[in-house]
């Protein structure tokens, strides 16, 4: 996963470009005079996600924030003013925009569609409009993500502007014959540098995301493109030549981006010795 680097635009960009529809609403003024309240829980999220502390301050704001009388109405600024209206949309627009390569973070191979919630808006409508709580996403990782909040330190969500997964690699693939062809099967293990807390929720996103089957479902037309492709170097140079044109892909993906689901693919094709004598033949 690539993560975008952190927004510039600030809470108060969002409520100001929602002021000619927020003017139209009786409730308008009484929403826009919460400006400071948004604005100084928006320094907490900041100060406390650099700190590695995020999940015990939403841990603490739960309750308030759920039972909040202007819950509805920050919804509805998100929903409408946001999402929905030229002035609102343009900052929608640029959060989404700063993806690196159009991709989603969270799973790193999709085209991004909308924007998630970090802290979902249901829970936390305080956060709703915060750009720090706004992560560019793709259609499945948004609706597919848990709305829960953790309620322990492993598994709670990485958030793309606030956790360094580093450059070691961490997500792997197996390659091998299933189903009379060529499929892969993709892990995820820590590094031996991580803390464990860390390893953990590597394993929770994962699995939370259902990476593990987009990724194998995404495998198979990567497979087809390349497969005459490698049974022409097969058959032209032999196996140990097709291995090591294969293994020059893998390091150059590695080098662009060491935990892309490609990545992991091709260094799983490099230590296939079944799929380099052959096997990208059958089926």
């Amino acid at each position: 996963m690539l993560w975008p680097p952190k927004p510039e635009i600030t809470v108060s960009d969002v409520l100001n470009a929602c002021t000619k529809w927020l003017d139209t609403q009786d409730w308008g003024e009484d929403l826009r005079a919460r400006l400071p309240e948004l604005v100084a829980l928006e320094e907490r999220y900041r100060t406390s996600g650099e700190a590695g502390q995020l999940l015990a301050l939403l841990v603490a704001e739960a309750g308030a924030q759920r039972e909040d009388s202007d819950r509805k109405r920050f919804h509805a600024v998100y929903e409408t003013a946001l999402v929905d209206r030229a002035p609102g949309r343009k900052l929608y627009d640029a959060l989404m925009a700063a993806a690196v390569h159009n991709l989603c973070p969270l799973c790193g191979y999709q085209p991004v569609a909308q924007l998630d919630h970090h802290a979902p808006k249901a829970t936390f409508p305080l956060c709703a409009l915060t750009p720090l709580n706004l992560v560019p996403a793709c259609g499945p990782c948004n609706q597919g993500k848990s709305n829960k909040l953790a309620t322990e330190a492993g598994e709670e969500a990485f958030h793309p502007y606030f956790d360094d997964l580093g450059a070691e690699r961490w997500l792997f693939a197996y390659v091998h014959r299933a189903n009379g062809g060529v499929t892969a099967t993709y892990f995820v293990r820590p590094p031996d540098s991580w803390p464990e807390t860390k390893g953990r929720r590597l394993h929770h996103h994962f699995a939370d995301h259902k990476l593990a089957e987009r990724y194998a479902k995404a495998t198979s037309s990567r497979l087809s493109n390349r497969r005459r492709r490698d049974i022409r170097l097969l058959t032209s140079s032999g196996p140990e030549e097709l291995r090591a044109s294969i293994s020059d892909e893998a390091l150059s993906a590695e080098e662009a981006h060491p935990n892309s689901f490609e990545t992991a693919l091709l260094h799983g094709l490099t230590a296939c010795d079944w799929y380099v004598n052959g096997g990208m033949a059958v089926g």
